[in-house]
């Protein structure tokens, strides 16, 4: 067979696998899209139990013949129909985190080009990280772990490709969560398993960095880690292509940077530099 066509084949075969590890990351992420879900949908159900009964209060008011009303009728007529506004705003707030949470499921599952729109990315963050977590919670009951977000307000609206970005989230705390899992099996109790995330917007440059306090990566291999099929996990744990779409997302399709820094036993930084 010619060189040319064994490129080729090469080629077809490996975006088989990047796609076969779409897949499966998607699957990953059923329970933690279906535990962020509940959340909201609780509170639409509430609210629009409490709405519905406001509205009856209203209409006991408004039945009373005009001579009949009394100011504390008005008075209370108004309150109900503040209160009643508010429940509202809940129940459309919490709409759209659903609605922003299933677009973001359709997204990962999309093959085709990045569509880049404006996007509130500490939100954003905030989502993805939750997403990645209650996954890997879903396969490990005993796993718990605390996010500590310090989340710049300056950062705003960033153009970017939302499901893209999400699956930059998703790998990188998937591979916090490991990292931590792994230490705490052999961990004194009073280890304490944290994914520190944090957004700041610099001159033309928004930074993000997610650290975990896990086992680390061994010096070797931080200069390997995003290159394809290279994994530090054992035999089945891991593919080895999760760091390397990362670096394709950050650097091709989002012109941005990655780095990483790691202390073996101790922590794992990583840092996003992408475009304002």
């Amino acid at each position: 067979m010619e060189p040319a066509i064994i490129d080729k084949e090469i080629e077809k075969y490996q975006q088989k696998i990047i796609e076969l590890n779409r897949l499966a990351e998607l699957g990953q992420l059923s329970a933690g899209i279906l535990h962020e879900i509940k959340n909201p949908v609780s509170f639409v159900n509430n609210f629009s139990r409490l709405a519905n009964e406001l509205v009856e209060e209203i209409r006991e008011i408004a039945a009373k013949p005009l001579s009949e009303l009394s100011e504390a009728d008005v008075e209370g007529e108004k309150e109900i129909l503040n209160t009643l506004s508010q429940n509202l705003m809940k129940i459309s707030e919490n709409g759209k985190r659903i609605e922003r949470i299933i677009q973001g499921m359709l997204a990962q599952a999309r093959s085709d080009s990045a569509v880049f729109e404006p996007t509130d990315l500490n939100q954003l963050l905030e989502e993805y990280s939750k997403l990645a977590y209650y996954s890997v919670r879903a396969e490990d009951r005993e796993f718990n772990l605390t996010f500590n977000y310090e989340l710049d307000p300056e950062v705003g609206q960033v153009n970017l490709s939302r499901g893209e970005f999400g699956r930059v989230v998703v790998n990188l705390v998937n591979n916090g969560c490991y990292a931590i899992n792994e230490k705490r099996k052999t961990a004194p109790a009073d280890f304490e398993p944290i994914i520190e995330i944090t957004t700041k917007r610099l001159a033309d440059t928004i930074q993000i960095t997610i650290c975990d306090n896990g086992i680390g990566i061994p010096e070797d291999s931080v200069a390997k880690l995003f290159q394809p099929f290279f994994t530090t996990k054992p035999i089945g744990k891991g593919t080895g292509l999760g760091l390397s779409l990362t670096y394709t997302s950050v650097v091709d399709t989002h012109k941005g940077k990655i780095s990483v820094t790691s202390i073996p036993g101790e922590r794992t930084e990583f840092k996003i530099l992408i475009p304002a």
